[in-house]
């Protein structure tokens, strides 16, 4: 059985538990995975288990071990990443196994980055027969328009109705885009902000104010400092990505050394600020940092003009940074 991903909740509870997610659009793959692994960690699904492609040769034990259940009588989400290329035997494979859509202790999830499937294919054709395939594909602007509207019930209908309109116009065809400006929502908005713009007040801030309440990982106040001075003083936008570079830069480097302390005070940290920099430190891995290394970077060249996208959208993803650095 197919289906869209826009309509997985008709079909989640009436499915084996075997499912092929697929397609272009990336958000809708995160969110028909964090779908999936929501319903059943309520259906008593407690632990999880990832196959990555150095595993694949292993796939077939490993789901057949699982499948009797550990020893705490606990039930497996097991997630299968396929990230590029032909999709190997190993994983069509799966659908070969004898009773594996019956198998009530896992659910299996393959997350795959093909974007097209041959439904004429024999592999294909005995997938649809014993498993749930989610097709991820890219929204026609009124799908965009009820996708958007679907994730704004924290608002009063008139707000979601407006929100809406402003977010599906400002970031046309870019699901991403559109997800991160609802994140950055759920945060700042209350009914009496209506015909606010989103996160604007009329408080005022330093720069360096944001330095603070990022290590304090104060998500909401972080916000209203980006969103004021995108409001009053928006020249300090490469003030405030150098801010979020020194806070990254700092941190790595203090992960790499045996003494955070001693780290910290070498990169000039204030001594009153040092405990809030090893709680920070302490919250965010390394692996969740590194990457956004490279995102400062990026921001570094669209605030000199040379990255080719709108004053809207860098300020977008400074606040998207700003959620990334401060949400655990």
């Amino acid at each position: 059985m197919i289906c869209e991903a826009t309509s997985l909740t008709k079909y989640i509870d009436k499915s084996p538990r075997l499912f092929f997610i697929f397609g272009p659009e990336i958000i809708l793959k995160n969110t028909s995975i964090d779908q999936i692994n929501e319903f059943y960690k309520k259906n008593g699904f407690t632990e999880k288990k990832a196959i990555f492609e150095k595993d694949f040769k292993d796939i077939e034990r490993i789901l057949i071990e699982n499948a009797g259940g550990s020893l705490f009588g606990s039930k497996t989400i097991i997630e299968i990443f396929h990230n590029g290329g032909k999709i190997p035997k190993e994983i069509t494979n799966i659908f070969e196994i004898p009773n594996i859509n019956k198998m009530e202790n896992i659910v299996i999830i393959i997350r795959s980055a093909v974007e097209k499937i041959n439904q004429a294919t024999k592999w294909v054709k005995k997938m649809n027969d014993i498993s749930l395939i989610v097709q991820c594909a890219k929204l026609k602007p009124y799908e965009e328009k009820v996708w958007v509207k679907d994730k704004l019930t924290f608002m009063n209908e008139e707000d979601a109705k407006n929100y809406t309109d402003r977010i599906t116009d400002m970031f046309s065809g870019n699901l991403v885009a559109q997800n991160n400006e609802i994140n950055v929502l759920k945060l700042t908005y209350s009914e009496e902000s209506n015909n606010v713009d989103i996160g604007i007040d009329d408080a005022e801030f330093l720069p360096y104010q944001l330095e603070d309440k990022i290590i304090e990982l104060n998500t909401n106040y972080a916000l209203r400092i980006s969103k004021s001075i995108k409001k009053n003083d928006d020249h300090y936008g490469p003030l405030l990505v150098f801010i979020m570079g020194k806070i990254i830069n700092t941190s790595v480097s203090a992960y790499q050394n045996i003494n955070t302390n001693s780290s910290l005070e070498k990169a000039g940290i204030w001594k009153s600020k040092i405990p809030a920099y090893v709680n920070f430190i302490k919250k965010n891995t390394l692996k969740k940092m590194m990457p956004l290394q490279k995102k400062v970077y990026e921001l570094d060249l669209a605030a000199k003009g040379l990255a080719g996208i709108t004053k809207d959208q860098f300020w977008q993803e400074i606040d998207n940074m700003i959620i990334d650095l401060t949400s655990n």
